[in-house]
């Protein structure tokens, strides 16, 4: 069995289990959702199994595996129509199944340079900034505290980090230093995660606010990885972020 019928096998099993959810209820859709999220790191691992460092047994499926918990709350949490269900179904095995492509062109390339790596660190940068959007709407929209709000992101945004900034360099990774910039990352998306929870904001708009400072982040400490980052990318970063506080500020209701 090749590995693209591993990943198209395995996104389809998580996906029927996503499907489900709804139709369980209490503790029986708990158990569910909880062997649906375990279930996702398995079937990664063996989607695309080779010999795995330690660090790659993280970084490797931290996508898969927050992209899985986000669509399984969200369809466990809210009520949606049956259609509603089976379009999120086939929005999670397309983006599953590219994940894992991604992510199996990542650990080929550990040992061995490929044309690929390229489209897939375009890929994996796409896909860090469509899950943090999916996951900090979905965060948000559960209506936790803000401390714990601003927790759950801190640690959730570090770990995203964490695999964006090991695409970089994959072998070459400096350990300390990759968790140095991501604790750092992610504490700031935590910071602001606690300030949004105060605005009378909508939750796309805190998954927005949230998946643009990521964006940032992400894209100034990557250059500065590739010891590329100048002055005009930097503002050009930088005006990217003000520009959608602005925005926020001027969009957003005040109760006035």
């Amino acid at each position: 069995m090749t590995k693209r019928q591993k990943i198209a096998i395995s996104s389809l099993l998580l996906a029927s289990g996503i499907f489900a959810l709804p139709v369980m209820e209490g503790t029986n859709q708990v158990v569910l959702l909880s062997a649906i999220v375990t279930a996702s790191y398995f079937l990664s691992v063996w989607s695309i199994y080779a010999e795995f460092s330690s660090f790659e047994l993280i970084s490797l499926f931290v996508l898969p595996v927050i992209l899985t918990a986000t669509f399984a709350l969200f369809l466990s949490g809210f009520q949606v129509s049956i259609g509603v269900r089976l379009i999120l179904a086939l929005i999670y095995v397309a983006a599953m199944y590219t994940i894992l492509l991604s992510e199996n062109i990542f650990n080929v390339s550990v040992d061995r340079n490929i044309p690929l790596v390229r489209a897939a660190r375009t890929v994996g940068y796409l896909a860090t900034l469509f899950v943090s959007f999916a996951f900090f709407t979905l965060l948000f929209g559960l209506g936790l505290n803000n401390l714990l709000f601003a927790i759950v992101a801190t640690l959730v945004s570090s770990l995203l980090f964490a695999q964006g900034f090991w695409q970089i360099e994959l072998k070459e990774t400096n350990p300390v230093r990759l968790v140095y910039f991501s604790l750092v990352g992610g504490l700031i998306v935590g910071e602001v995660a606690w300030a949004l929870s105060f605005w009378p904001l909508q939750p796309s708009k805190v998954g927005l606010t949230a998946a643009a400072a990521v964006y940032v982040i992400l894209g100034v400490l990557q250059h500065h990885i590739r010891e590329n980052l100048t002055r005009r990318t930097l503002f050009e970063y930088i005006f990217v972020g003000m520009s959608l506080v602005l925005l926020l500020i001027i969009s957003t209701s005040w109760g006035v």
